[in-house]
């Protein structure tokens, strides 16, 4: 053996060190990605109800229902065996689509998803949702400034929220 360590094998040992411990911090949640959580509607979230859901996530907009919203919910529709997995699903031929949110009536936080919308995503928007017990599940779309809303209620047997 010599005397001397390999520099390039010091280094990948510091390398691989500060990598595990960084990843080990990351997923304990004591590092968060500020960038991503920057626009995080908390008011919106954590809202009881409906109205302070909108209010919070929209601000004061008049919401029309409009016939120009495809909204399909559960599967078979308007019905699901677990509550834990719900999906929906949004078409639409508005143009300038810029926000999606879904809220539901009797969760204990009645949103359940927002979604902001680049010109480059193109419409059916499909995702998943957990819904409590048997409720009206409500889908706002922004598009070009103006709100639409629509809503279908749905039967659980199984509620998906604690």
């Amino acid at each position: 053996m010599t005397d001397q360590a390999d520099p390039k094998r010091r280094s990948l040992i510091k390398g691989a060190i500060s990598a595990s411990t960084l990843a080990l911090v990351a997923s304990s949640g004591l590092l968060l990605p500020r960038r991503l959580l920057a626009h995080w509607p908390s008011d919106a979230f954590t809202a009881e109800t409906v109205e302070d859901a909108l209010l919070a996530l929209l601000g004061e907009a008049e919401v029309a229902d409009d016939k120009q919203i495809s909204f399909k919910l559960g599967a078979p529709p308007s019905y699901a065996v677990n509550g834990a997995s719900v999906p929906v699903e949004i078409r639409s031929e508005l143009p300038n689509v810029e926000r999606i949110a879904i809220l539901v009536d009797k969760n204990p936080n009645p949103l359940a998803m927002s979604v902001d919308l680049t010109a480059d995503v193109a419409l059916p928007f499909k995702s998943m949702i957990k819904v409590a017990e048997d409720s009206e599940v409500i889908a706002v779309v922004r598009a070009d400034g103006k709100l639409y809303r629509t809503s279908r209620d749905i039967a659980v047997d199984i509620g998906g929220c604690a």
